[in-house]
């Protein structure tokens, strides 16, 4: 075995090549299709100004939905795992509202609450933290504890802890509930653009489309949405999640 190290290093730096190398193709042909999208926009009838103004309206109330999401997953989990008859009495009333559809809630928010990005950020909130927290105490519940012993062992109290330990080790988690609740707002968010009435928002254009009967440029809109969607995926989320699979213990 005189040469395993060095064979273990020279594998580790050709898998790296490999996924700069892949990495690089997929960010070279991102290019070509967002050039390709904008002209085919362009020529078309739909509005540029309330197609992609609206995309980055609908983007930025998913974005601060998203983190307040995160922050409260984070923590309830945190709480809720630390003490076993805590988890026991709450996680049974978490699981039964998970279930509950939150458009049910738009009648209510409605009547009580006058700002409509407010509404549509609740709502949304209330569509990205259920992913995500229960992956988090899923992986609370799944973490080895010599590992933790190991924390232990050596001082990590407090928030140190917290910050060099515990999100490190919950971070496949986290980024994987982050994913699926991310796709769930986008689904969300156009239904409550629409419920909402507000004059900005992907879902609003959209609406105006349907509502005009212009079906080919509603399909076309879709499309683009999507096309949106999959660049953020493969920029943001695919890397991501790649990168916290090294805080992944088998």
């Amino acid at each position: 075995m005189r040469y395993s190290s060095q064979l273990h290093t020279a594998k580790r730096k050709s898998v790296l090549k490999n996924k700069k190398k892949s990495s690089l193709i997929s960010f070279i042909w991102i290019v070509p299709i967002l050039l390709a999208m904008v002209m085919a926009v362009n020529f078309s009838d739909l509005n540029p100004a309330s197609l992609f103004g609206g995309f980055c309206v609908s983007l930025a109330r998913i974005s601060i939905a998203y983190i307040i999401a995160l922050i409260l997953s984070c923590v309830l989990a945190l709480v809720i795992t630390s003490n076993e008859k805590v988890e026991n009495a709450i996680l049974p009333i978490l699981d039964v509202l998970q279930s509950f559809p939150s458009f049910a809630l738009f009648p209510i928010m409605i009547a009580s609450i006058r700002s409509s990005e407010l509404i549509i950020i609740t709502v949304l909130t209330l569509a990205i933290i259920w992913p995500i927290l229960f992956t988090i105490i899923g992986g609370v519940k799944n973490r080895r504890e010599d590992l933790e012993e190991a924390a232990t062992i050596f001082g990590a109290k407090g928030y140190k802890r917290l910050i060099y330990f515990q999100l490190p080790e919950l971070a496949p988690s986290i980024v994987t509930g982050s994913i699926v609740g991310w796709g769930e707002a986008w689904e969300f968010i156009i239904g409550a653009e629409l419920l909402v009435k507000t004059n900005l928002g992907i879902g609003t254009y959209l609406g105006q489309l349907g509502n005009a009967q212009q079906n080919l440029l509603l399909a076309f809109g879709i499309t683009v949405l999507l096309i949106l969607l999959f660049v953020i995926n493969k920029i943001i989320w695919l890397p991501l999640l790649d990168k916290t699979t090294k805080y992944q213990s088998e």
